[in-house]
Protein backbone atom coordinates (compact mmCIF):
# COMPACT_ATOMS: atom_id res chain seq x y z
CA UNK A 1 0.00 0.00 0.00
CA UNK A 2 1.40 3.40 -1.00
CA UNK A 3 2.12 6.18 1.47
CA UNK A 4 -0.78 8.20 -0.01
CA UNK A 5 -3.19 5.32 0.63
CA UNK A 6 -1.89 4.86 4.19
CA UNK A 7 -2.34 8.55 5.03
CA UNK A 8 -5.83 8.67 3.50
CA UNK A 9 -6.94 5.56 5.39
CA UNK A 10 -5.44 6.89 8.63
CA UNK A 11 -7.28 10.21 8.27
CA UNK A 12 -10.54 8.39 7.57
CA UNK A 13 -10.06 6.16 10.63
CA UNK A 14 -9.25 9.09 12.96
CA UNK A 15 -12.41 10.95 11.94
CA UNK A 16 -14.58 7.91 12.57
CA UNK A 17 -12.98 7.10 15.91
CA UNK A 18 -13.79 10.64 17.06
CA UNK A 19 -17.37 10.32 15.80
CA UNK A 20 -17.82 6.86 17.33
CA UNK A 21 -16.67 8.11 20.74
CA UNK A 22 -19.04 11.08 20.39
CA UNK A 23 -16.18 13.48 21.08
CA UNK A 24 -17.22 15.75 18.19
CA UNK A 25 -20.42 16.59 16.34
CA UNK A 26 -20.83 14.01 13.57
CA UNK A 27 -21.78 16.51 10.86
CA UNK A 28 -18.93 18.90 11.66
CA UNK A 29 -16.50 15.99 11.89
CA UNK A 30 -17.41 14.83 8.39
CA UNK A 31 -17.20 18.30 6.87
CA UNK A 32 -13.84 18.99 8.54
CA UNK A 33 -12.66 15.53 7.46
CA UNK A 34 -13.68 16.35 3.88
CA UNK A 35 -11.68 19.60 3.99
CA UNK A 36 -8.65 17.71 5.33
CA UNK A 37 -8.97 15.18 2.51
CA UNK A 38 -9.02 18.04 0.00
CA UNK A 39 -5.95 19.55 1.65
CA UNK A 40 -4.15 16.19 1.62
CA UNK A 41 -5.18 15.67 -1.99
CA UNK A 42 -3.78 19.07 -2.94
CA UNK A 43 -0.50 18.56 -1.09
CA UNK A 44 0.07 15.08 -2.54
CA UNK A 45 -1.56 15.85 -5.88
CA UNK A 46 -4.01 12.93 -5.98
CA UNK A 47 -7.47 14.39 -5.25
CA UNK A 48 -8.53 17.59 -7.08
CA UNK A 49 -11.63 19.53 -6.05
CA UNK A 50 -13.41 18.60 -9.28
CA UNK A 51 -13.06 14.89 -8.47
CA UNK A 52 -14.32 15.53 -4.93
CA UNK A 53 -17.47 17.20 -6.29
CA UNK A 54 -18.01 14.25 -8.63
CA UNK A 55 -17.79 11.90 -5.61
CA UNK A 56 -20.92 13.45 -4.06
CA UNK A 57 -24.12 11.53 -4.81
CA UNK A 58 -26.48 14.45 -5.33
CA UNK A 59 -29.30 12.02 -6.13
CA UNK A 60 -29.04 10.68 -2.58
CA UNK A 61 -29.16 14.20 -1.15
CA UNK A 62 -32.28 14.95 -3.23
CA UNK A 63 -33.98 11.80 -1.90
CA UNK A 64 -33.13 12.76 1.69
CA UNK A 65 -34.38 16.31 1.09
CA UNK A 66 -37.75 15.31 -0.37
CA UNK A 67 -38.64 12.35 1.83
CA UNK A 68 -37.59 14.18 5.00
CA UNK A 69 -39.93 17.07 4.20
CA UNK A 70 -42.87 14.73 3.60
CA UNK A 71 -42.17 12.92 6.87
CA UNK A 72 -41.88 16.19 8.79
CA UNK A 73 -45.18 17.41 7.38
CA UNK A 74 -47.07 14.26 8.41
CA UNK A 75 -45.40 14.30 11.82
CA UNK A 76 -46.50 17.92 12.41
CA UNK A 77 -50.04 16.90 11.53
CA UNK A 78 -49.98 14.31 14.33
CA UNK A 79 -50.66 11.38 12.00
CA UNK A 80 -47.78 9.16 13.11
CA UNK A 81 -48.46 9.54 16.82
CA UNK A 82 -52.13 8.82 16.16
CA UNK A 83 -51.22 5.57 14.38
CA UNK A 84 -48.88 4.59 17.22
CA UNK A 85 -51.61 5.22 19.79
CA UNK A 86 -54.17 3.17 17.85
CA UNK A 87 -51.66 0.33 17.80
CA UNK A 88 -51.45 0.43 21.59
CA UNK A 89 -55.24 0.56 21.72
CA UNK A 90 -55.65 -2.64 19.68
CA UNK A 91 -53.03 -4.41 21.78
CA UNK A 92 -54.94 -3.69 24.99
CA UNK A 93 -53.12 -5.33 27.87
CA UNK A 94 -51.56 -8.20 25.89
CA UNK A 95 -47.75 -8.02 25.90
CA UNK A 96 -47.23 -10.36 22.93
CA UNK A 97 -49.83 -8.57 20.83
CA UNK A 98 -48.21 -5.27 21.81
CA UNK A 99 -44.85 -6.57 20.54
CA UNK A 100 -46.28 -7.90 17.27
CA UNK A 101 -48.32 -4.78 16.48
CA UNK A 102 -45.58 -2.31 17.35
CA UNK A 103 -43.05 -4.30 15.31
CA UNK A 104 -45.40 -4.40 12.30
CA UNK A 105 -46.20 -0.69 12.56
CA UNK A 106 -42.50 0.11 12.94
CA UNK A 107 -41.69 -1.94 9.84
CA UNK A 108 -44.50 -0.30 7.85
CA UNK A 109 -43.57 3.26 8.80
CA UNK A 110 -39.90 2.53 8.06
CA UNK A 111 -40.78 1.77 4.44
CA UNK A 112 -40.99 5.52 3.81
CA UNK A 113 -39.76 7.17 7.05
CA UNK A 114 -36.09 6.92 8.05
CA UNK A 115 -35.30 4.66 11.00
CA UNK A 116 -34.60 7.42 13.51
CA UNK A 117 -37.83 9.26 12.68
CA UNK A 118 -39.83 6.05 13.03
CA UNK A 119 -38.33 5.17 16.41
CA UNK A 120 -38.88 8.66 17.81
CA UNK A 121 -42.56 8.26 16.89
CA UNK A 122 -42.97 4.75 18.29
CA UNK A 123 -40.78 4.96 21.41
CA UNK A 124 -42.95 7.20 23.67
CA UNK A 125 -46.04 5.03 23.15
CA UNK A 126 -44.02 1.86 23.67
CA UNK A 127 -42.59 3.09 26.97
CA UNK A 128 -45.98 4.33 28.19
CA UNK A 129 -47.71 1.06 27.27
CA UNK A 130 -45.05 -1.09 28.95
CA UNK A 131 -45.06 1.09 32.05
CA UNK A 132 -48.84 0.77 32.24
CA UNK A 133 -48.63 -3.05 32.04
CA UNK A 134 -45.57 -3.21 34.33
CA UNK A 135 -43.53 -5.12 31.74
CA UNK A 136 -39.93 -4.63 30.58
CA UNK A 137 -39.86 -2.37 27.52
CA UNK A 138 -36.29 -3.25 26.50
CA UNK A 139 -37.04 -6.42 24.47
CA UNK A 140 -39.88 -4.68 22.63
CA UNK A 141 -37.73 -1.63 21.84
CA UNK A 142 -34.90 -3.89 20.66
CA UNK A 143 -37.32 -5.71 18.35
CA UNK A 144 -38.59 -2.35 17.06
CA UNK A 145 -35.05 -1.19 16.29
CA UNK A 146 -34.39 -4.30 14.22
CA UNK A 147 -37.80 -4.00 12.54
CA UNK A 148 -36.99 -0.40 11.57
CA UNK A 149 -33.81 -1.66 9.92
CA UNK A 150 -35.82 -4.27 8.02
CA UNK A 151 -38.40 -1.74 6.87
CA UNK A 152 -35.70 0.69 5.79
CA UNK A 153 -33.92 -2.02 3.81
CA UNK A 154 -37.12 -3.02 1.98
CA UNK A 155 -37.52 0.10 -0.19
CA UNK A 156 -35.53 2.79 -1.95
CA UNK A 157 -36.77 5.53 0.39
CA UNK A 158 -36.74 3.63 3.68
CA UNK A 159 -33.22 4.40 4.85
CA UNK A 160 -30.02 6.16 3.88
CA UNK A 161 -28.09 3.03 2.76
CA UNK A 162 -30.70 2.17 0.14
CA UNK A 163 -30.88 5.80 -1.00
CA UNK A 164 -27.12 5.68 -1.56
CA UNK A 165 -27.33 2.33 -3.36
CA UNK A 166 -30.24 3.49 -5.50
CA UNK A 167 -28.42 6.65 -6.56
CA UNK A 168 -25.14 4.85 -7.31
CA UNK A 169 -26.69 1.92 -9.19
CA UNK A 170 -29.49 3.91 -10.87
CA UNK A 171 -32.08 1.56 -9.38
CA UNK A 172 -35.77 2.43 -9.12
CA UNK A 173 -38.35 2.02 -6.37
CA UNK A 174 -39.82 -1.13 -7.93
CA UNK A 175 -36.32 -2.67 -8.19
CA UNK A 176 -36.02 -2.59 -4.41
CA UNK A 177 -39.54 -3.94 -3.97
CA UNK A 178 -38.65 -6.91 -6.20
CA UNK A 179 -35.15 -7.47 -4.85
CA UNK A 180 -35.36 -6.61 -1.15
CA UNK A 181 -38.91 -6.72 0.19
CA UNK A 182 -39.39 -10.49 -0.05
CA UNK A 183 -36.24 -11.41 1.92
CA UNK A 184 -36.93 -8.62 4.42
CA UNK A 185 -40.48 -9.89 5.04
CA UNK A 186 -39.06 -13.37 5.62
CA UNK A 187 -36.54 -11.94 8.08
CA UNK A 188 -39.35 -9.99 9.78
CA UNK A 189 -41.23 -13.25 10.39
CA UNK A 190 -38.05 -14.78 11.82
CA UNK A 191 -37.65 -11.72 14.08
CA UNK A 192 -41.16 -12.14 15.53
CA UNK A 193 -40.70 -15.87 16.10
CA UNK A 194 -37.33 -15.31 17.74
CA UNK A 195 -38.58 -12.72 20.22
CA UNK A 196 -41.65 -14.79 21.05
CA UNK A 197 -39.32 -17.67 21.89
CA UNK A 198 -36.68 -15.61 23.74
CA UNK A 199 -39.15 -13.51 25.76
CA UNK A 200 -41.74 -16.09 26.89
CA UNK A 201 -43.39 -13.82 29.49
CA UNK A 202 -44.79 -11.74 26.62
CA UNK A 203 -47.11 -14.62 25.77
CA UNK A 204 -48.76 -14.71 29.19
CA UNK A 205 -52.32 -13.43 29.11
CA UNK A 206 -52.94 -10.19 31.03
CA UNK A 207 -54.74 -10.49 34.34
CA UNK A 208 -58.16 -8.93 34.77
CA UNK A 209 -56.57 -6.19 36.88
CA UNK A 210 -54.06 -5.33 34.17
CA UNK A 211 -56.76 -5.35 31.53
CA UNK A 212 -58.85 -2.88 33.52
CA UNK A 213 -55.82 -0.61 34.01
CA UNK A 214 -55.04 -0.78 30.29
CA UNK A 215 -58.61 0.06 29.30
CA UNK A 216 -58.76 3.01 31.71
CA UNK A 217 -55.40 4.36 30.50
CA UNK A 218 -56.33 3.99 26.84
CA UNK A 219 -59.68 5.69 27.40
CA UNK A 220 -57.92 8.63 29.03
CA UNK A 221 -55.29 8.82 26.30
CA UNK A 222 -57.92 8.67 23.55
CA UNK A 223 -59.01 12.19 24.48
CA UNK A 224 -55.52 13.55 23.82
CA UNK A 225 -54.25 11.43 20.93
CA UNK A 226 -55.80 12.52 17.68
CA UNK A 227 -54.68 14.04 14.41
CA UNK A 228 -53.89 17.61 15.45
CA UNK A 229 -54.21 19.12 11.97
CA UNK A 230 -56.54 17.13 9.67
CA UNK A 231 -56.01 19.52 6.76
CA UNK A 232 -52.23 19.23 7.01
CA UNK A 233 -52.59 15.47 7.28
CA UNK A 234 -54.64 15.33 4.06
CA UNK A 235 -52.11 17.49 2.25
CA UNK A 236 -49.23 15.33 3.46
CA UNK A 237 -50.96 12.05 2.61
CA UNK A 238 -51.84 13.34 -0.86
CA UNK A 239 -48.23 14.37 -1.54
CA UNK A 240 -46.95 11.05 -0.15
CA UNK A 241 -49.40 9.01 -2.26
CA UNK A 242 -48.57 10.86 -5.47
CA UNK A 243 -44.85 10.60 -4.71
CA UNK A 244 -45.02 6.83 -4.11
CA UNK A 245 -47.05 6.28 -7.28
CA UNK A 246 -44.48 8.29 -9.26
CA UNK A 247 -41.61 6.39 -7.62
CA UNK A 248 -43.17 3.05 -8.48
CA UNK A 249 -43.74 4.11 -12.10
CA UNK A 250 -40.54 6.19 -12.39
CA UNK A 251 -38.92 3.89 -14.94
CA UNK A 252 -42.04 3.97 -17.13
CA UNK A 253 -42.48 7.75 -17.01
CA UNK A 254 -38.78 8.39 -17.56
CA UNK A 255 -37.96 10.20 -14.30
CA UNK A 256 -35.25 9.52 -11.76
CA UNK A 257 -36.44 8.79 -8.18
CA UNK A 258 -34.29 11.66 -6.92
CA UNK A 259 -36.06 14.11 -9.24
CA UNK A 260 -39.46 12.92 -8.02
CA UNK A 261 -38.47 13.21 -4.35
CA UNK A 262 -36.91 16.64 -4.86
CA UNK A 263 -40.02 18.01 -6.58
CA UNK A 264 -42.19 16.52 -3.82
CA UNK A 265 -40.03 18.32 -1.27
CA UNK A 266 -40.49 21.62 -3.08
CA UNK A 267 -44.26 21.06 -3.08
CA UNK A 268 -44.15 20.50 0.70
CA UNK A 269 -42.19 23.71 1.14
CA UNK A 270 -44.77 25.57 -0.94
CA UNK A 271 -47.88 24.12 0.72
CA UNK A 272 -46.89 22.80 4.15
CA UNK A 273 -46.39 26.09 5.99
CA UNK A 274 -43.23 24.84 7.69
CA UNK A 275 -41.90 27.48 10.13
CA UNK A 276 -38.53 28.93 9.21
CA UNK A 277 -36.97 27.83 12.48
CA UNK A 278 -37.86 24.18 11.69
CA UNK A 279 -36.53 24.25 8.14
CA UNK A 280 -33.09 22.74 8.79
CA UNK A 281 -34.66 19.91 10.79
CA UNK A 282 -37.42 19.42 8.19
CA UNK A 283 -34.98 18.89 5.32
CA UNK A 284 -32.60 16.77 7.49
CA UNK A 285 -29.94 19.43 7.01
CA UNK A 286 -27.56 17.79 9.47
CA UNK A 287 -27.80 14.46 7.64
CA UNK A 288 -27.25 16.15 4.28
CA UNK A 289 -24.13 17.87 5.62
CA UNK A 290 -22.94 14.57 7.12
CA UNK A 291 -23.26 12.71 3.82
CA UNK A 292 -21.66 15.49 1.77
CA UNK A 293 -18.57 15.21 3.96
CA UNK A 294 -18.71 11.41 3.93
CA UNK A 295 -18.96 11.19 0.14
CA UNK A 296 -15.96 13.51 -0.27
CA UNK A 297 -13.93 11.41 2.19
CA UNK A 298 -14.83 8.14 0.48
CA UNK A 299 -13.96 9.73 -2.86
CA UNK A 300 -10.56 10.54 -1.36
CA UNK A 301 -10.07 6.91 -0.36
CA UNK A 302 -10.93 5.86 -3.89
CA UNK A 303 -8.54 8.40 -5.42
CA UNK A 304 -5.77 7.19 -3.09
CA UNK A 305 -6.26 3.60 -4.27
CA UNK A 306 -7.51 2.20 -0.94
CA UNK A 307 -10.85 0.95 -2.25
CA UNK A 308 -9.32 -0.71 -5.31
CA UNK A 309 -7.10 -2.82 -3.06
CA UNK A 310 -10.12 -3.86 -0.96
CA UNK A 311 -11.94 -4.69 -4.21
CA UNK A 312 -9.08 -6.94 -5.30
CA UNK A 313 -8.99 -8.60 -1.88
CA UNK A 314 -12.72 -9.44 -2.10
CA UNK A 315 -12.25 -10.94 -5.57
CA UNK A 316 -9.28 -12.93 -4.28
CA UNK A 317 -11.31 -14.31 -1.38
CA UNK A 318 -14.13 -15.07 -3.82
CA UNK A 319 -11.77 -17.14 -5.96
CA UNK A 320 -13.04 -15.49 -9.13
CA UNK A 321 -16.54 -16.94 -8.65
CA UNK A 322 -19.33 -14.34 -8.93
CA UNK A 323 -21.68 -15.65 -6.24
CA UNK A 324 -18.86 -16.34 -3.78
CA UNK A 325 -17.48 -12.83 -4.32
CA UNK A 326 -20.93 -11.37 -3.60
CA UNK A 327 -21.15 -13.40 -0.39
CA UNK A 328 -17.72 -12.13 0.69
CA UNK A 329 -18.90 -8.56 0.05
CA UNK A 330 -22.09 -9.15 2.05
CA UNK A 331 -20.37 -10.74 5.05
CA UNK A 332 -17.57 -8.15 5.13
CA UNK A 333 -20.16 -5.35 5.01
CA UNK A 334 -22.06 -7.10 7.80
CA UNK A 335 -18.92 -7.24 9.95
CA UNK A 336 -17.88 -3.64 9.27
CA UNK A 337 -21.29 -1.99 9.76
CA UNK A 338 -21.46 -2.40 13.58
CA UNK A 339 -18.32 -0.26 13.81
CA UNK A 340 -18.80 2.31 11.03
CA UNK A 341 -22.63 2.57 11.13
CA UNK A 342 -24.96 1.70 8.25
CA UNK A 343 -24.74 4.85 6.12
CA UNK A 344 -20.94 5.25 6.20
CA UNK A 345 -20.42 1.53 5.53
CA UNK A 346 -22.65 1.70 2.46
CA UNK A 347 -20.86 4.78 1.15
CA UNK A 348 -17.52 3.07 1.79
CA UNK A 349 -18.44 -0.05 -0.19
CA UNK A 350 -20.32 1.64 -3.04
CA UNK A 351 -17.24 2.25 -5.24
CA UNK A 352 -16.14 -1.34 -4.60
CA UNK A 353 -19.59 -2.67 -5.57
CA UNK A 354 -19.55 -0.48 -8.69
CA UNK A 355 -16.23 -1.99 -9.72
CA UNK A 356 -17.54 -5.49 -9.06
CA UNK A 357 -20.69 -4.78 -11.08
CA UNK A 358 -18.52 -4.29 -14.16
CA UNK A 359 -17.33 -7.87 -13.78
CA UNK A 360 -20.54 -9.53 -12.55
CA UNK A 361 -23.86 -8.67 -14.19
CA UNK A 362 -27.24 -8.29 -12.48
CA UNK A 363 -28.58 -6.52 -9.41
CA UNK A 364 -27.64 -9.24 -6.92
CA UNK A 365 -24.47 -7.37 -5.96
CA UNK A 366 -26.54 -4.43 -4.68
CA UNK A 367 -28.87 -6.70 -2.71
CA UNK A 368 -25.82 -8.42 -1.20
CA UNK A 369 -24.48 -5.06 -0.02
CA UNK A 370 -27.87 -3.95 1.31
CA UNK A 371 -28.47 -7.23 3.17
CA UNK A 372 -24.97 -7.14 4.67
CA UNK A 373 -25.48 -3.61 5.95
CA UNK A 374 -28.94 -4.58 7.24
CA UNK A 375 -27.52 -7.44 9.30
CA UNK A 376 -24.62 -5.39 10.62
CA UNK A 377 -26.84 -2.46 11.59
CA UNK A 378 -29.00 -4.86 13.62
CA UNK A 379 -26.08 -6.49 15.44
CA UNK A 380 -25.15 -3.66 17.78
CA UNK A 381 -26.84 -0.63 19.28
CA UNK A 382 -24.51 1.69 17.35
CA UNK A 383 -24.94 -0.13 14.02
CA UNK A 384 -27.70 2.29 13.02
CA UNK A 385 -28.14 5.92 14.04
CA UNK A 386 -31.46 5.22 15.76
CA UNK A 387 -29.89 2.90 18.38
CA UNK A 388 -27.86 5.36 20.49
CA UNK A 389 -30.55 8.04 20.19
CA UNK A 390 -33.25 5.65 21.40
CA UNK A 391 -31.09 4.54 24.33
CA UNK A 392 -30.54 8.18 25.32
CA UNK A 393 -34.25 8.96 24.99
CA UNK A 394 -35.14 6.00 27.21
CA UNK A 395 -32.73 7.18 29.90
CA UNK A 396 -34.02 10.75 29.65
CA UNK A 397 -37.62 9.54 30.01
CA UNK A 398 -36.75 7.54 33.11
CA UNK A 399 -37.40 4.24 31.35
CA UNK A 400 -35.44 0.98 31.63
CA UNK A 401 -31.79 1.02 30.57
CA UNK A 402 -31.03 -0.17 27.04
CA UNK A 403 -27.28 -0.69 27.28
CA UNK A 404 -25.07 -1.66 24.37
CA UNK A 405 -24.18 -4.90 26.14
CA UNK A 406 -27.79 -5.85 26.86
CA UNK A 407 -28.81 -5.18 23.26
CA UNK A 408 -26.18 -7.64 22.02
CA UNK A 409 -28.14 -10.62 23.38
CA UNK A 410 -30.78 -9.94 20.72
CA UNK A 411 -28.79 -8.11 18.07
CA UNK A 412 -25.96 -10.59 17.49
CA UNK A 413 -28.17 -13.71 17.12
CA UNK A 414 -30.52 -11.79 14.81
CA UNK A 415 -27.65 -10.43 12.70
CA UNK A 416 -26.11 -13.89 12.39
CA UNK A 417 -29.45 -15.39 11.38
CA UNK A 418 -30.02 -12.59 8.88
CA UNK A 419 -26.61 -13.22 7.27
CA UNK A 420 -27.17 -16.98 7.07
CA UNK A 421 -30.62 -16.63 5.48
CA UNK A 422 -29.36 -13.85 3.19
CA UNK A 423 -26.57 -16.19 2.08
CA UNK A 424 -29.18 -18.65 0.85
CA UNK A 425 -31.02 -15.83 -0.94
CA UNK A 426 -27.89 -14.55 -2.71
CA UNK A 427 -26.96 -18.09 -3.76
CA UNK A 428 -30.41 -18.48 -5.29
CA UNK A 429 -30.39 -15.17 -7.22
CA UNK A 430 -26.65 -14.71 -7.76
CA UNK A 431 -25.12 -14.54 -11.25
Amino acid sequence: MSMTAVLALLLFAVVFVLVEREQVDRQRAMLVGALLFLLLGWLLDFYPVRQAVQAIYFDTLALIFGMSLITHLLSRAGLFRYLAFKTAWFAGGNGLLLLVLFVLVTYTLSLVVNNLGTMLIILPLTLASCRMLNIDAVPIVAAELIASNLGGASTLTGDFPNMIIGAAARLHFDDFIAGMMVPCLLLLAVLLLYFQHRVPWLSSAPTGHKRLIAEAWLEQQDRDNHITDPHLSKVGLTILTVTLVCLITAEWIGLQPSTIAFVAGLVVLATGGIPREELVQAVSGNDIGFFVGLFVMVGGLQAAGVLEQIHQLILLLGGGYATLSLLVLMWVAGLVTPFLNAGPTTAFFIPIAQSMSQEFSGSAIWWALSLGVLAGSSATLSGATAGPVVASQMAYAGGPTLSARRYLQWGVPMATTFLLLSTVYIVLIGP
